[in-house]
């Protein structure tokens, strides 16, 4: 899996800071263009610290081939050390060996997950502390929606 949750959030900040940018210019929504502007701001700022993830928390390189090579050259070599051999005690430490072989790649697997899970856990912390702030950005907008209420309640 690459870094598409990235690139999607990406997007998705960078379409919404356009979209904060397009509407703070419309007359009808004048008295609240600071907090517009505000949000267009953060929303790009956003975007960054998101695709800065990428660099921050780097994913750990993940070959599956390499898996699938291991297991070839080793059954191979298995099978060519112990088709002729006639000694079982000779064939049972080769197979032996190669279970060995197997489990020291099932550690190395199991190590690389826990780094991949790391570095998910990483980007996860990251999108959580943008997700707070987005609920920041709600409460100010819900302030600023109040600030003109009061305003326009005063004009009646």
């Amino acid at each position: 899996m690459t870094n598409e949750y990235i690139n999607f959030m990406v997007f998705l900040e960078n379409t919404l800071a356009t979209f904060y940018q397009r509407i703070k210019n419309l007359a009808r929504l004048e008295g609240a263009r600071a907090v517009l502007e505000f949000m267009e701001v953060h929303s790009f700022e956003h975007a960054k610290i998101i695709e800065e993830t990428r660099e921050r928390y780097p994913r750990p390189a993940v070959r599956e081939s390499m898996i699938s090579d291991f297991q070839n050259n080793l059954l191979n070599n298995v099978l060519k050390k112990i088709s002729d051999e006639k000694d079982i005690l000779t064939v049972l430490k080769v197979l032996a060996d190669s279970e060995e072989s197997i489990g020291k790649l099932y550690l190395s697997m199991s190590s690389l997950l826990k780094k991949l899970a790391g570095h998910y856990v990483s980007v996860a912390n990251q999108i959580e502390e943008i997700a707070k702030q987005e609920f920041d950005h709600r409460d100010l907008l819900l302030k600023d929606r109040e600030r003109i209420s009061q305003k326009i309640n005063s004009k009646s």
